[in-house]
C-alpha cells in the first residue's frame, strides 16, 4: 500500500489572546494541495489516523519549522495529548504548548501549524499524522520529508503491509491474487453477518487432505474421520508378515498331518513336506493328491489281541513301519484301526 508524505499549512486561532487548547488538525471534507492534488478528511480517515496515534502511544509533537524532519536539534512549541473528530470542524488535536510555543502563539508571532500526513491514494483518505510544526511560510507545499524512513511511510510497497494482506486473503479464504478492495468488501461482509460466520480452513490443510480450495469446514471434519477410520482397521506391515507366516506354517503343519495319515508322506519326509507346504500349499496339495501311497497305513495288521485296550502294535507292525521310516509313535499317530 503506497502512501504519500504531504505537508500542508493550517491557521491557529488564538482564545482570548491565549493559545488555543484545541486546534484544528485536518479541515473536514476535501483539501487540495498546490500540486492540484486531493485528500479527504472525514470520519473513516479520522478512526485510521487516531488508531495510529494511539498505537504509537506517545504524544506527537508540535515543533518549529518542521526542524524535526532535519539533522540537528528540534525543541517543542508543543505536544498533542489527544484526538478527537467534530462532525463540524474535522480532526481536531487537544494540544500541551511549552511556555516558548504558548507565548509564540498568543502574540501571533506564529499564526500557522502544518501538520505533516499520509494519505491513500486509493482514495485519498487521510491515514497517518506524523507531526506537526508551528511555522509562518512552509518552505514547500508537497515534499517527502527526511522523516518518512523513521515512521515507516515511503513511496514504495510497503512490505509488511503486503504480507500481513496475504495473511488476511489466506485466512478468509480467498485466492492469492485478491484485490484490496475484494478483500475490503469480504471483510465488510462478514461484520455485517454475511448470512452467518464463516468457517475458514487453512489452503495447508485442504492440500493435506486432498481437497479442494472451496471445500468447507464439514468437508474437512469428514475427511478427517474417514482418515481415522482407515488408520484403525490397518496394521503395520511387520505385524501383518509376522501373522502370515504363523498361519502359513499351521496350515502346513495340517496338511503334512493329513498327507501322513493318508499314507503319502513319511515320518522321515516331515521336515521336507512341512517345508513345501509352507512355500507352496498349492502346490504340495497336487503333490499329495498325484502321490502314490507310500505307508500302507490301511494294510497294517494292527494291534495284538493280548495288547488289546494297552494299544500295543505286534513285532511284524512295528517291523513292516521301522523298514519305511516310522517309528511305534508315528503309528500310533497316524495308523487307523
Amino acid at each position: 500500500m503506497k502512501d504519500r508524505i504531504i505537508i500542508v499549512v493550517s491557521k491557529i486561532e488564538t482564545e482570548d489572546g491565549k493559545a488555543p487548547e484545541w486546534i484544528v488538525l485536518f479541515t473536514k471534507g476535501k483539501g487540495k494541495l498546490e500540486t492540484g492534488e486531493e485528500y479527504l478528511v472525514d470520519e473513516e480517515a479520522f478512526r485510521m489516523v487516531s488508531a495510529k496515534f494511539e498505537a504509537r502511544g506517545i504524544d506527537m509533537v508540535i515543533d518549529y519549522e518542521h526542524q524535526t524532519l532535519k539533522d540537528g536539534e528540534a525543541p517543542a512549541a508543543g505536544w498533542i495529548k489527544e484526538l478527537k473528530w467534530d462532525a463540524a470542524k474535522g480532526i481536531m488535536g487537544r494540544v500541551e504548548w511549552t511556555e516558548k510555543g504558548g507565548s509564540y502563539v498568543a502574540a501571533k508571532e506564529y499564526r500557522y501549524h502544518s501538520p505533516v500526513f499520509a494519505y491513500r491514494p486509493s482514495d485519498k483518505r487521510v491515514v497517518v499524522l506524523a507531526h506537526a510544526a508551528l511555522t509562518n511560510w512552509p518552505k514547500t507545499n508537497n515534499q517527502r520529508p527526511l522523516l518518512a524512513a523513521k515512521l515507516g511511510f515511503d513511496d514504495g510497497p510497503d512490505e509488511e503491509t503486503a504480507m500481513d494482506l496475504k495473511v488476511l486473503i489466506a485466512k478468509l479464504g480467498m485466492k492469492e491474487d485478491a484485490t484490496e478492495e475484494e478483500v475490503l468488501a469480504k471483510v465488510v461482509e462478514l461484520a455485517a453477518g454475511g448470512g452467518g460466520t464463516t468457517e475458514v480452513v487453512a489452503k495447508g490443510v485442504l492440500d493435506a487432505l486432498g481437497l479442494e480450495d472451496d471445500d468447507d469446514v464439514s468437508t474437512v471434519v469428514a475427511s478427517i474421520h474417514a482418515l481415522n477410520q482407515q488408520t484403525t482397521t490397518m496394521v503395520a506391515k511387520a505385524d501383518f508378515d509376522k501373522l502370515k507366516e504363523k498361519l502359513d506354517k499351521r496350515d502346513a503343519v495340517e496338511m503334512v498331518a493329513a498327507a501322513m495319515t493318508a499314507g503319502k508322506v513319511t515320518a522321515a519326509q516331515k521336515g521336507w513336506a512341512e517345508d513345501y507346504a509352507e512355500r507352496d500349499p498349492k502346490g504340495f496339495e497336487t503333490f499329495v493328491a498325484k502321490a502314490v501311497q507310500v505307508v500302507p497305513v490301511d494294510k497294517l495288521p494292527g494291534k495284538t489281541e493280548e495288547a488289546g485296550a494297552a494299544g500295543e502294535f505286534d513285532d511284524t507292525t512295528l517291523a513292516v513301519a521301522a523298514s519305511m521310516g516310522n517309528s511305534k509313535e508315528d503309528l500310533e499317530k497316524y495308523a487307523e484301526g
